[in-house]
């Protein structure tokens, strides 16, 4: 019997595709995919995911009414064994990008649908502040959207100008053990 390698998906924030936050994002999933753990990245700011309307009767729709790319990007997110929520700061909170797919999970707990993931990696990444405070809300998100209790591993430092993540080595590093630990859980279980 041939098992399949365990499968991370990594929901990135930010709204600069090659920006800081992605580009951990990328050496999280190279770690990852070294270590036999087949990765995806979701850059968010590529797709269409409306904020959520609110909808009262949201546990009664058989489908989110919105029609926009949330369901697709969810239903991957949810199949994962692994999952990486990736974050610049925005005002001391995650980017207005995360905080909206974050919203558009009401469906899902609606609707008792929990997240699969066996492992969770947190990345937050500031100018100068609110990295606690960003890691926190994901935090949250990661506990109202699992049923089982999971202590995400976290990756945080600081990076403004484009590049200044790859020469901050000390956060790439802190990313890549990230990665090491999430293979360790999921080719473990």
């Amino acid at each position: 019997m041939t098992t399949s390698s365990p499968r991370v998906v990594a929901v990135v924030g930010s709204p600069h595709p090659g920006g800081n936050t992605s580009y951990l994002v990328d050496v999280a999933l190279t770690e990852l995919e070294s270590r036999g753990v087949a990765g995806e990245k979701i850059v968010l700011s590529e797709h269409v995911v409306l904020p959520c309307a609110g909808h009262d009767d949201c546990g009664e729709r058989a489908a989110c009414p919105l029609g926009d790319e949330a369901c697709d990007i969810l239903e991957r997110v949810y199949a994962a064994d692994g999952l990486i929520l990736a974050s610049p700061v925005y005002y001391e909170d995650v980017s207005g990008q995360m905080k909206v797919f974050i919203d558009r999970n009401c469906f899902n707990s609606t609707h008792g649908v929990w997240l699969r993931a066996r492992s969770v990696g947190l990345i937050a990444v500031a100018e100068s502040t609110g990295l606690d405070e960003t890691l926190d809300a994901l935090r949250r998100y990661v506990a109202l959207s699992s049923i089982d209790r999971i202590e995400p591993l976290t990756a945080s430092g600081f990076a403004f100008k484009a590049g200044d993540a790859a020469r901050n080595q000390g956060l790439v590093e802190s990313v890549r053990a990230l990665a090491r630990s999430m293979a360790g859980e999921l080719l473990r279980a």
